[in-house]
Parts: structure tokens; C-alpha cells; sequence
């Protein structure tokens, strides 16, 4: 059910301190959530994904070519998949590899097909009361079913210490975020364990935890928080360094041109980059990995936490996350995001997602967001938001390399300009068709 903007303008403005009471609501809520995800739920089955490497004990580099995740999968990561399924037919037991030359060379693809309904919901024809005082009936989005990816990859490794590799996202070609690279593509220098690993091309930024849904708000914020300043498939020019002394500390840190920031950031009513002002896009992370031995691998806690920055022209945005998984059970990942930038611009985002495994094929997921957001409007009007999301899904694995991801979302947004606000409220049910090896 959704419900459209309210039937009438409210004369207050989100204040500083309604907002500091809101934000504590929000932390209280992420604390409920973790504590009864904690609280609940016998041992099961781990899943193998490389986004759950927390449940595995193991890091992303261990099923991808890049050591930040995402992309091509290398050979343990085809062979990870494989064995995901609630039934895996024979035709693909013999499927033992997506590498050819002794692996010198490795094929990969990412596909997804999401059913959703997109946007805020509008006024009704007749208004009629709804569920809260001062709603009114609105009427739905449409329902649309959108290419999101459409990406195969190549990568080629002639030596153990070089890797070269890079994807194409096809879909573009019909609708594209403003900033979103179609492609990308790196040179992986990976020698001595001791030194760092060298990646140079065109790469995305190593920021705070890497999720793989573009409609979190850590990335976005409440006054447009379905046109992302850090958009789906972002990537820029440039080079990052990453250093793992030792097997529970890591440090990343780049410098990129900003290209696609800046386009990202000028398409949208504030601009916190400034784009008229040159200058580059730096990023860097620390983070360590303690990991808690128990009647071996299979019951040991991995756990995260780690602080990361990203800055370029007025943009400074700073990121604090910590997580904890448990092999053979689930994960929870708490993860806070706040920025700064041109025309008063301020940002604050809260996420907290807990996983279940209740079988290798099938997992549960909860996730709950706030963000905050106020920007200059001109004439010393100061604009604000407040955007709510909780999303409640699962990740189905029928056959190997197919997932399906339904889920329910819940969004409330509330945008407040010289004095008038506008709220709604918009719920759903969507579908995802995930093809990946």
C-alpha cells in the first residue's frame, strides 16, 4: 500500500534539534534490530557468496580477481557457485572451471533483471483519507522491469604476479546514472605477499564496506536518495595501493581523476563537489580483521572494522562500519556515513543488515537505513530531508549461478523547504533475477 504526498503543508521546518532526536530514534532502531538478530537462530549451513565473506572466513580476493571484490571471479569463485544450488543438474557438474590456458584466461558475467516500481508515489484523483492523519490515496508507481547489469568480463593473467582484467555493462546503452561508468578495467600488480597489491585503471574508489545494492542511502542521501552521488557501476580513472602486513590489518589508499563524480554531482539539485572547482578524487581505508578460532574453521567469528574517507573539490565524506559473522550461522554489518560540501551540504546515513543462513541455497536479510540531509536553496532557504528504509528479503539459489531475490520495502521521505514539508510513504514487494558465474 502507499500513500502520496501529505494533503496539507506543515508550517515547521526540520530543526536542529527534532533532527538530533530523529537521528537517536534511528540509532535506537539499528541497536534493536542487532540485538534480536543476535539473539536468535540455531547453526545452519554457511553459504559460500563472496559478499558473505564474513560467514566464510575469508577475504573477497578469495573468489574475485580484484582484492576489493566485485567483478570477475576467478577459479575458486566459479567453483564456489557451483556448489550453491538447491539442485545442481549433471550438464553442470562438468563444469569444473571458467578458465582456459591452464587459467591464463578466465570468462565471467554479471546479469541482473530487477522488477520494481520506481519513484514517489502521486496524488490521487479524489483524496481520501488513509492510513495516517493527513495522508491521502496515492496513487503507485508503475510496475517496470529494468536491465540493472548486463556485464560480462575477460581477464587475462599470463604470471602469477599480473592480472589484467575488465567488464562491459551493456546495459548502459539504454539508461545510464549521471556518473556511472559503462565499463572497467584494471592492471593487477600482485608480487611479495609482504608488499602492496598495485591496481591502475579504471576502478572504483575502496570506501567503507562494498554492497552490492545501489539503492542503499550510505551512498545516496534524503533529499535524492534514488539519484545516488556515488552512483551504481562508479569508477574513475587512477591508481590505489593495497597493503595487508599482516593477516588482520589492511590499508588501502588512491588518487583518480574526477570525472565521473563531478558529473554526478552537477546533475543534482545540490552540488556538493563544487564542479567548477578542479581537482582530483582521493579515498583511503583501514581496517582490521580479527577472526576467533573455534572446534576449527568451521564455528570461528570473523569480524571487521575500519574507518575510510573520500574527498574531492568541497566533497569530504567519512565512513565508520564495523561487522561480525559467524561460519555456519549469518552476519550482521552496522555501517555510519556522514559528509560535508559546497552550499552548507551536510549528510548522515545509518545502516544496519543482518544475514541468516538457514540453508547453503536460501538466506535470509534484514537491513534498516536512515539518512539525514540539508543543503543551501538559495535566498537563505535552507532545504532538508529525512529518508527511513527497511527492507526484509531473501537470497534464493535454485540452480547454480542463478539467484533470486525477493524482498518487501518499506521507504518514508520527508522533505522540508522555507517552512512547508512533504511527506510520503511508499511500500512494495520486488524481484531480482540475478546470472552470474
Amino acid at each position: 500500500m502507499s500513500w502520496g504526498d501529505r494533503s496539507h503543508a506543515r508550517g515547521q521546518s526540520l530543526g536542529a534539534a527534532p533532527r538530533r532526536f530523529r537521528q537517536r530514534a534511528g540509532l535506537w532502531a539499528v541497536a534493536a534490530l542487532t540485538i534480536t538478530f543476535v539473539a536468535v537462530g540455531p547453526t545452519r549451513t554457511a553459504t559460500a557468496l563472496p559478499r558473505m565473506s564474513l560467514t566464510a572466513g575469508s577475504p573477497c580476493a578469495t573468489c574475485h580477481v580484484s582484492p576489493q571484490g566485485g567483478g570477475a571471479r576467478n577459479d575458486i569463485g566459479w567453483g564456489m557457485a557451483l556448489d550453491t544450488a538447491i539442485f545442481t543438474p549433471a550438464a553442470f557438474k562438468k563444469l569444473e572451471t571458467n578458465g582456459f590456458l591452464d587459467g591464463k584466461v578466465m570468462l565471467g558475467l554479471d546479469s541482473r533483471l530487477q522488477m520494481a516500481r520506481l519513484g514517489r508515489p502521486s496524488a490521487a484523483a479524489k483524496a481520501e483519507e488513509g492510513l495516517f492523519d493527513g495522508f491521502t490515496k496515492a496513487q503507485k508507481p508503475d510496475l517496470v522491469v529494468i536491465p540493472m547489469q548486463m556485464q560480462p568480463a575477460l581477464t587475462l593473467q599470463p604470471v602469477h604476479w599480473l592480472a589484467l582484467t575488465g567488464s562491459y555493462n551493456f546495459s548502459t546503452a539504454w539508461s545510464i546514472y549521471p556518473g556511472q561508468s559503462p565499463f572497467d578495467a584494471q592492471v593487477i600488480l600482485h608480487g611479495d605477499p609482504m608488499l602492496p597489491t598495485v591496481r591502475v585503471g579504471m576502478i572504483q574508489p575502496t570506501i567503507g564496506i562494498r554492497h552490492d545494492d545501489h539503492t542503499m542511502l550510505l551512498r545516496a542521501d534524503a533529499l535524492e536518495p534514488r539519484r545516488p552521488l556515488i552512483p551504481a557501476g562508479y569508477a574513475e580513472w587512477g591508481g590505489e595501493l593495497e597493503w595487508q602486513p599482516v593477516s588482520w590489518l589492511r590499508l588501502d589508499a588512491g588518487g583518480f581523476v574526477n570525472s565521473n563524480l563531478r558529473a554526478a554531482s552537477v546533475a543534482r539539485a545540490a552540488d556538493p563537489v563544487r564542479a567548477s572547482d578542479d581537482g582530483l578524487v582521493w579515498s583511503a581505508r583501514a581496517m582490521i580483521l580479527p577472526q576467533w578460532m573455534s572446534d576449527g574453521m568451521d564455528q570461528s567469528v570473523n569480524a571487521w572494522a575500519g574507518i575510510s574517507a573520500l574527498g574531492s573539490g568541497k566533497l569530504l565524506t567519512a565512513q565508520v562500519f564495523a561487522a561480525v559473522g559467524r561460519n555456519e550461522w549469518g552476519s550482521l554489518q552496522i555501517e555510519a556515513s556522514m559528509g560535508r560540501g559546497a552550499d552548507g551540504y551536510e549528510t548522515l546515513a545509518l545502516m544496519a543488515l543482518a544475514s541468516y543462513t538457514y540453508r547453503e541455497w536460501l538466506v535470509f536479510e534484514a537491513r534498516a537505513e536512515q539518512a539525514t540531509a540539508s543543503a543551501e536553496a538559495g535566498s537563505g532557504a535552507t532545504r532538508e530531508g529525512l529518508t527511513r528504509q527497511f527492507v526484509l528479503g531473501a537470497q534464493i539459489f535454485p540452480i547454480p549461478y542463478i539467484e533470486l531475490r525477493p524482498e518487501y520495502r518499506l521507504i518514508r521521505a520527508r522533505e522540508s523547504l522555507s517552512g512547508s514539508s512533504s511527506e510520503y510513504i511508499l511500500g512494495q514487494y520486488t524481484l531480482q533475477l540475478h546470472t552470474y558465474f
